[in-house]
């Protein structure tokens, strides 16, 4: 009967061993659910922006976006969704994703149990012990919980990059169209101011003129190549930066093409597109997140104050039956560390004041997406003003101006240097609004960025 009772025990210590380390094994293997992934990003871009972003790709290859069509020559749409399949720094910067999907699976992963086994020698029974932890039931769950949090706010931080790559993209792409209608307008002002200073030494050695004033178009048409020459320097400039930021070397021909815009009025209000970033911005739920990170953070390092494993000592008592290699005598018990002196306070308190430090950036964020959608709005209400002005009554009157001289030079009332003075005021004019279309490029980039959206406002 008390050999029955023993063998008993012996089964019922089996049972209990095989139940916790099969616990163990199930929980090492089931990894936590991650749902914030790379095509969630691509996702939000696509339904923000309408582009898409690519799978994963190897360093240093260059891929070709379905939508793109290289033999047309390059738009601005498809010089921005090669820069999100091919810009090297954004392909690093989501990397980070992976990054944070192997953290989660990390704050998943059980310690493994710690087992110490010791030969029979000099008279000595086999024994030794299994150490295992417990304290992954109650602290696992707080860690898997602070890195999935960590997960998401990185996840909207690549969803911000993209926004700040396309955003770039535009810019550059406005700069470079830019550059190209200076330097062509530049171009004609160079041949213009030759022209007046030629005349200008025709008249002064008629005796028309003074040499001052043929010294001063001298001086004029010279200003004016150097001009063309700094214009032409910033469409290579600009063309590396471009080709950069699209991932080719900066000396590679690409053929880039542009397109005529038109420009409108805002569609909604200033404090509509304040509720549309509140709404949109990735940068703000970045920072939303952040807080709730903290918040997960401080819950985990709480569950940290207690710490304990589980142990099953076990040796071989002789008369017991058994191989002496084998032990036959289990004393299950617990190693706690007691939290007297050290209650993980210095963590605890680190991870409070992050979380206090988070919910301070939240309110700077908002202020800055505030500033930042009230300067773009502004920055392009004004300028579609300019634009406006110079459309409907700078430019017809300067045109008009060159026609009138044009007629008058004919009916031979007037020499042909007010022609050309003429004509340089109107290059002039069409240079400045260049630089204002350009200025409402940048802008409704820049609105789009701080709102999270594009807008369709051009």
């Amino acid at each position: 009967m008390q050999l029955r009772k023993k063998g008993y025990t012996l089964l019922l210590y089996r049972f209990f061993i095989a139940v916790g380390f099969g616990s163990l094994l199930w929980l090492g293997s089931c990894a936590p659910k991650v749902t914030a992934i790379r095509s969630g990003v691509s996702e939000r871009i696509k339904q923000q922006y309408g582009y898409d972003l690519s799978a994963a790709s190897k360093p240093g290859t260059s891929l070709l976006p379905p939508s793109v069509q290289l033999n047309n020559g390059i738009a601005e749409d498809e010089a921005v969704s090669l820069a999100l399949y091919n810009n090297p720094q954004y392909q690093s910067d989501l990397a980070t994703i992976a990054i944070s999907q192997a953290d989660v699976t990390d704050a998943g992963v059980v310690s493994n149990p710690l087992l110490r086994y010791l030969l029979p020698s000099g008279g000595l029974n086999v024994s030794g012990y299994i150490n295992f932890g417990l304290d992954f039931l109650w602290q696992r769950p707080q860690r898997i919980a602070f890195a999935k949090a960590e997960l998401e706010r990185t996840s909207e931080n690549m969803v911000q990059r993209g926004y700040t790559l396309i955003r770039d993209v535009q810019t550059a792409f406005a700069d470079l169209q830019l550059v190209k209608e200076k330097a062509a307008i530049l171009a004609q002002n160079a041949t213009i101011r030759k022209e007046i200073q030629e005349l200008a030494n025709t008249r002064f050695r008629l005796g028309d003129i003074s040499e001052l004033e043929t010294l001063t178009t001298r001086a004029d048409s010279a200003a004016a190549v150097d001009e063309y020459t700094k214009a032409s320097l910033d469409t290579i400039l600009t063309i590396h930066r471009l080709n950069t930021l699209l991932g080719y070397s900066p000396d590679t021909v690409v053929n880039y093409v542009f397109s005529k815009t038109d420009f409108i009025n805002h569609k909604v209000s200033k404090d509509e597109y304040f509720k549309l970033a509140f709404e949109n911005q990735p940068e703000l739920k970045s920072a939303t997140l952040s807080i709730n990170s903290g918040g997960k953070k401080l819950g985990w390092e709480r569950s940290r104050i207690i710490n304990f494993m589980g142990t099953l000592n076990f040796q071989h008592i002789n008369g017991k039956g058994g191989s002496e290699l084998l032990p036959n005598a289990f004393n299950p018990g617990i190693q706690m560390e007691l939290p007297v002196l050290n209650r993980n306070q210095g963590k605890i308190a680190r991870a409070r004041a992050e979380m206090e430090q988070a919910s301070f950036n939240y309110v700077s964020i908002r202020q800055r997406v505030v500033l930042d959608v009230a300067n773009a709005y502004d920055r392009y209400e004004q300028t579609l003003k300019s634009y406006q002005v110079w459309n409907t009554n700078t430019l017809p009157a300067l045109q008009e101006a060159v026609r009138l001289s044009r007629l008058t030079y004919q009916r031979g009332d007037i020499s042909y240097l007010p022609v050309l003075e003429a004509m340089r005021q109107l290059m002039n004019g069409q240079l400045r609004k260049a630089e204002i279309e350009a200025e409402l490029r940048r802008a409704v980039s820049q609105l789009n960025l701080s709102i999270g959206k594009k807008t369709q406002i051009n």
